[in-house]
């Protein structure tokens, strides 16, 4: 048997997910995923879906939800049972080390055709994902403070990443328009 825990908040939809190889999944939303979007959904037999929907935000607060309820279950779950994070964050992957340490069978896993190839660096493609789930308000406006945020989301990728160096990664694809340390985003959701 295969559990999955879905990280909605980093995928934006359910598709590409295969269903039919998952007993129960547990979907992980924010306040800022209203709905839950199946993509196109085949369902085997029987599938129990619970969906932990999470009213407060803050940085990595669906995360840490994720990671109790793995802890919780790993304690309760029969041992067979193995654990799929479905998410493209790569912060996950040393907690599905740890776990895997225990004895329990554990993987962190994307949907197959969610990624996408841009050309760009690992850290710029995480930053442009990120920020297209950023709410437009809050996002960072100045440049400095859009190289410190990028460099924050990329820590878990690359500890030596330069924000610079992935803002102008960004500026030149068009993604980004940095005039005068004032940015203005291009970003399609």
């Amino acid at each position: 048997m295969i559990w999955g825990f879905v990280d909605y908040e980093n995928l934006g939809s359910l598709k590409g997910i295969a269903f039919k190889q998952y007993q129960k999944l547990f979907i992980f939303c924010g306040p800022k995923n209203p709905n839950i979007n199946l993509g196109d959904a085949t369902v085997g037999e029987f599938l129990k879906i619970e969906v932990i929907k999470l009213k407060s935000t803050g940085s990595n607060n669906l995360d840490f939800h994720i990671a109790y309820y793995l802890g919780k279950f790993s304690e309760t779950a029969a041992a067979d049972i193995q654990f799929h994070v479905i998410s493209r964050d790569h912060g996950f992957d040393g907690l599905v080390s740890h776990i895997k340490k225990t004895g329990r069978a554990c993987q962190r896993t994307a949907p197959a055709n969610g990624e996408k190839k841009t050309g760009f660096s690992a850290c710029a493609d995480l930053a442009v994902e990120r920020l297209r789930h950023t709410d437009g308000r809050t996002r960072p406006r100045k440049e400095k403070p859009l190289i410190n945020w990028i460099a924050s989301q990329c820590h878990s990728k690359d500890s030596l990443v330069d924000g610079k160096t992935i803002l102008a990664e960004l500026v030149s694809a068009g993604l980004i328009q940095n005039e005068n340390s004032v940015i203005k985003y291009k970003l399609k959701p």
